[in-house]
């Protein structure tokens, strides 16, 4: 008896986001904020946002809240003495 080997191969989705206009492509589905900052070396005590689409506020992302990833997603960060 002959065995066949399969070659399993998994597929990675690539999420392409922006941090203060730099591309990154990530694999995952979903980073913390936290994660965020590191990824875009943002400096430590800035506050990071997802940018929301339209008329709307930016929604600040909590340094342990963790954000479903899509592609065209945007953040941005502001030194927190320029908050409010």
């Amino acid at each position: 008896m002959s065995s066949e080997m399969r070659t399993v191969q998994q597929h990675t989705v690539t999420i392409n986001i922006f941090i203060n206009d730099t591309h990154y492509r990530v694999h995952e589905s979903t980073l913390t904020g936290g994660q965020l900052t590191s990824l875009g070396g943002v400096p430590e005590g800035n506050q990071i946002f997802l940018e929301v689409p339209g008329p709307g506020e930016d929604r600040p992302v909590g340094r342990d809240e963790s954000i479903e990833l899509k592609s065209g997603m945007r953040f941005y960060d502001v030194p927190a003495g320029n908050l409010g």
